[in-house]
């Protein structure tokens, strides 16, 4: 007798539906494939959705409920990283958890997820197995996880041999991929992400390399593909691609199994972004940090009542959160009423973060001498609303923890944090290493130097740097935590030509 059955792709299982009419008990059937029916209305208008906040029930329709028939007697289990029960008890009844889906993470088929330099930030085992051969997470840097590097590198050296991936037909996958990277990445004789590639490897990538006719990216879109692997012979997949700020999803799903209820998953970009920056990858990069700690905010916090304070504090940072994004700064770990910003290095520029950290930092400096301006004149007090700021550049490991920002690890984030405790008064230090790193018409257009006493009195020196321990007496006792920089050559950022600010 032929049942009505719904596949659930996070779990990898199909769940015997019942009729709607007051019955809301499942029970578990596993897929034959022999006797699934695919049916022909999945995801009719997948390739039109343009819009990321487009209403699930809209979207799906009708398709809600599709029918995969199968027989009871073959039990074969499909792969899965991990099995979600679909059911649970409650008030003596089985209910179903159709709809609550666990994480895109847990995903059994092969699926991965590309930044912006389709540098691969999270793969499943099913992935790596097919597609790339290695386990990702042992590859120290985000250039080693290039996804066309990856790709190249299982290629088949010769016509004799078996690529080293799972697949016959790999240099079809790599141009699919390269289609849909061509909107974010240059063609591979351009990239320097690639440089390191044998000039034959060079050419074969730069063959397959397809360029998308369309310059819109889609934010949802589906496309079937033919995977041809060199065991199970060809076999029939859609191929799924999800467009995030964060970067690309790519997922890889049999051409029968309903596709409505992983869609439904997918359309919930705001779970799925989370669960995957969970999941995402450390990796050994260049960096700048920027640390601004806001000066005397015990006694802010003191002099004004509570409500006025946090209304301080929430227009500061609205007010910066531009900045961050127009130079893009990373959010950070940090406590008390500062911050901390990563600026990371780009594959194309060697400078361009530390530029970016520089920017930013003298940016956010202005805009909190504004807000101070307009809260002298409601408060008629004395207190100086400024940020003390330090950036200092390094490599170092940079990864996501689960409280939903991002952190990195070594001396780099540590030099930063002293030198915006050693800053006062709204100034702004950073290092002779970043400054250096720096083209020397850039560093024409920034004045920095130190300030020296004469008997003048205090003069600025431009284009020079200072030592720690020259610019502070280091046997005082509020001094001694800058004893571990003290040989850390220094200089105070005091302006930025207009011309920088404005991108030329």
């Amino acid at each position: 007798m032929k049942k009505r059955y719904i596949y659930d792709p996070l779990t990898q299982k199909l769940v015997k539906a019942r009729e709607k009419r007051g019955v809301d008990s499942v029970s578990y059937c596993c897929p034959d494939e022999k006797n699934v029916e695919p049916s022909d209305k999945i995801n009719k208008s997948i390739n039109d959705v343009h819009n990321d906040t487009i209403n699930a029930q809209d979207w799906i329709g009708d398709n809600q409920e599709e029918e995969l028939i199968a027989s009871e007697e073959k039990e074969e289990e499909m792969p899965s990283d991990k099995v979600t029960p679909l059911t649970f008890k409650a008030g003596g009844k089985q209910h179903d958890k159709r709809g609550q889906y666990g994480r895109i993470t847990e995903i059994g088929y092969p699926a991965y997820m590309v930044n912006r330099k389709w540098e691969v930030e999270w793969a499943n085992e099913s992935a790596e197995k097919l597609f790339f051969t290695h386990n990702i997470k042992e590859l120290s840097t985000a250039e080693e996880r290039n996804v066309f590097r990856l790709l190249i590198k299982a290629l088949p050296k010769t016509a004799l041999t078996l690529p080293k991936a799972a697949l016959i037909n790999l240099e079809d996958f790599i141009s699919l991929n390269a289609e849909l990277a061509s909107l974010d990445i240059p063609s591979p004789l351009d990239s320097s992400t690639l440089r390191s590639l044998s000039a034959e490897e060079l050419s074969v990538l730069n063959k397959l390399w397809r360029k998308k006719e369309s310059s819109q990216k889609i934010p949802l879109e589906k496309r079937e593909f033919v995977l041809n692997h060199h065991i199970e012979g060809e076999k029939k997949y859609n191929f799924i691609s999800c467009v995030f700020r964060e970067g690309t999803l790519l997922i890889l799903i049999p051409s029968d199994v309903l596709l409505d209820p992983i869609m439904d998953v997918l359309l919930g970009r705001e779970k799925v972004v989370r669960d995957l920056m969970l999941n995402k990858m450390p990796s050994f990069c260049s960096l700048c940090v920027l640390v601004a700690d806001l000066q005397n905010s015990v006694k802010i916090s003191a002099d004004l009542p509570p409500a006025e304070y946090f209304e301080l504090v929430s227009q500061i940072w609205s007010r910066m959160e531009n900045s961050f994004r127009k130079y893009h700064g990373t959010m950070g770990k940090h406590v008390g009423d500062g911050l901390v910003r990563f600026f990371l290095a780009e594959p194309e520029s060697p400078f361009q973060h530390v530029l970016n950290g520089l920017l930013c930092a003298y940016e956010i400096r202005k805009k909190l001498a504004e807000i101070n301006s307009e809260w002298n004149i409601r408060k008629k007090w004395t207190n100086r609303l400024c940020f003390n700021i330090g950036i200092h550049e390094g490599r170092e490991w940079f990864g996501y923890i689960p409280v939903n920002q991002f952190t990195a690890l070594g001396d780099t984030v540590n030099i930063s944090g002293r030198l915006s405790e050693f800053a006062r008064d709204g100034a702004v230090w950073t290092s002779k290493h970043l400054i250096s790193l720096l083209p020397t018409d850039i560093q024409k257009k920034l004045a920095f130097g130190i300030r020296r006493s004469s008997s003048q009195g205090e003069i600025f020196v431009a284009n020079t740097f200072s030592r720690i321990m020259d610019l502070t007496e280091l046997s005082r006792p509020e001094n001694s935590k800058f004893v571990d920089i003290s040989t850390l050559s220094v200089t105070e950022l005091v302006e930025v030509d207009q011309k920088l600010l404005d991108g030329n």
